[in-house]
């Protein structure tokens, strides 16, 4: 039986991130979408800075900041294996949209100009 048990959490085990101080991180989908709603809305979308690990352990002390009327947060001892490095997000637009060589900026668009502004 212990060795049944033993081969299950082995199986288990999955590879922890490394994470290093002032790192920004934030949660992974799989683990924010197992949180409650009202969990998961404090989370889902913020990025936290690495600032320490709790009690000699490599498992990250993180510093949310206050964003959007949510207050800020501090979590202990998070396990690695639910968070992930932020990346920048580069969205570059394939098209500029032209608009017509109006010289007033508070002009209104022509009908032509609305109907292909986001072709």
């Amino acid at each position: 039986m212990a060795m049944a048990k033993w081969l299950l959490e082995s199986e288990m085990v999955t590879e922890r991130k490394s994470f290093s101080m002032n790192d920004q991180v934030r949660f992974t989908q799989e683990r924010l979408d197992v949180l409650t709603a009202q969990d998961r809305g404090r989370l889902e979308g913020r990025v936290g800075v690495v600032q320490g690990f709790h009690n000699g352990t490599r498992k990250p002390i993180v510093y949310f900041p206050e964003v959007h009327g949510q207050s800020d947060l501090r979590l202990f001892g998070i396990d690695t294996r639910h968070l992930e490095h932020k990346t920048e997000d580069a969205v570059q637009p394939d098209d500029h949209v032209q608009l017509s060589d109006q010289d007033h900026v508070s002009a209104k668009l022509s009908q032509d100009e609305t109907d292909h502004l986001f072709d």
